[in-house]
């Protein structure tokens, strides 16, 4: 399976979850695989395990991976990691594939020069995200990270020690208060691709701060996207 090409001028193609439309998503193969394309950047989901290390889904349970409905949080990573997923190419277990640590996510874009775009879960606490940090220190630069949460409490906290173009607040809801907390905090927008329109992206644009859409899949719909001036798109097929 290949990825569907766009409009090749555009630069802000972001792999959702990995190149998660051909391998199996936050995974160290869907990693590599998007690490070996054109993206800009390369995003994944930050989550905890029971002995609160930094591991990377964006599920709770391990019922999507085509295994039990198993709290993901109830084990140690030690425990966790000894659960092999489901290969999205073949549909069949396969032992080489678990969730992997924020580590390995880090490495693979330090590696080969992707921005790590990082997702927060509403649960991870601050020192959670003093842990997510320390890691990035240690394993990349917190230059070429973009962090990505729902949560004001959490980007409140963030930026303390993240610049805040660094940073882009989920607007789940379009409202004033959502639309008042960004301009407040100068904190970037990311919405759901069904929210994007040319007057918003151009407002964003005009008072400094960039917009990210979600996961946006279909050809058609994203090379329409671009012509908004989007910043960034998240896909999981298109490149």
């Amino acid at each position: 399976m290949k990825t569907i090409k766009i409009d090749k001028y555009y630069k802000g193609m972001i792999a959702h979850r990995g190149l998660s439309g051909i391998e199996t998503e936050n995974t160290v193969f869907s990693y590599l695989a998007a690490a070996n394309h054109s993206y800009c950047g390369i995003s994944c989901d930050l989550f905890l395990s029971k002995d609160e290390k930094l591991i990377l889904t964006a599920e709770t349970s391990l019922l999507k991976f085509g295994l039990l409905n198993l709290d993901i949080q109830s084990f140690d990573y030690e425990e966790l990691v000894k659960y092999s997923l489901v290969d999205r190419k073949t549909e069949n277990i396969n032992h080489f594939l678990y969730i992997p640590l924020l580590r390995d996510f880090l490495s693979i874009c330090k590696a080969y020069e992707k921005t790590s775009i990082i997702r927060l879960h509403p649960s991870l606490k601050n020192i959670n995200l003093d842990m997510m940090l320390k890691k990035i220190s240690e394993y990349y630069d917190i230059n070429h990270c973009l962090f990505i949460s729902e949560d004001k409490k959490q980007i409140e906290y963030l930026l303390e020690s993240v610049p805040a173009n660094q940073i882009f607040f989920h607007h789940l809801e379009l409202n004033q208060i959502n639309d008042e907390f960004s301009n407040k905090h100068k904190v970037n927008i990311y919405l759901d691709k069904k929210n994007i329109d040319k007057e918003f992206v151009k407002k964003c644009h005009l008072i400094g701060l960039k917009v990210m859409t979600g996961q946006v899949d279909d050809k058609e719909t994203a090379e329409k996207i671009v012509k908004l001036d989007i910043d960034y798109i998240q896909t999981s097929i298109l490149e």
